[in-house]
């Protein structure tokens, strides 16, 4: 069966959930809660983008000789539509930026190794000396 066959067989079933549909109308000018109708309407249009624009994805992909889509596929499609390909470049630009904060910031910095202890050290200079008198607890010491 063709793949385009096989999308017909789900023709009614909604395939975005109502939040989604409502938030993505809401962000476009919509009500906070938009009509029944409407909703059914914006979910069939999406469904039918995301499907055309995998099918010619998966048709380039097959020209090149592949059996996967990769992302290349997908900006080829749509080679076109400057607004289209301009949005997927801002989406992967973003993915990087997010991608090198999380570097940055790793999560699992619990663990101090002896080679982190060794690049924390630093050499300490004569005016690191203090000659302060400290008392602790009734007894007197440097600190």
């Amino acid at each position: 069966m063709e793949p385009r066959a096989r999308v017909g067989k789900n023709r009614g079933q909604q395939n975005f959930s109502d939040r989604e549909l409502d938030s993505f109308l809401y962000a476009f000018g919509d009500v906070h809660t938009p009509l029944e109708g409407t909703r059914k309407v914006l979910d069939e249009l999406l469904t039918d983008f995301v499907t055309e624009i995998c099918f010619e994805a998966a048709r380039s992909a097959t020209l090149a000789g592949r059996q996967k889509v990769k992302l290349d596929d997908i900006k080829f499609t749509c080679r076109k539509n400057p607004k289209y390909l301009g949005k997927i470049q801002d989406t992967l630009d973003k993915k990087s930026e997010i991608d090198k904060a999380k570097k940055l910031v790793d999560m699992n910095d619990d663990k101090i190794t002896k080679s982190d202890v060794k690049g924390l050290e630093e050499e300490l200079g004569d005016g690191d000396d203090d000659d302060e008198k400290v008392t602790l607890g009734g007894r007197s010491s440097k600190k």
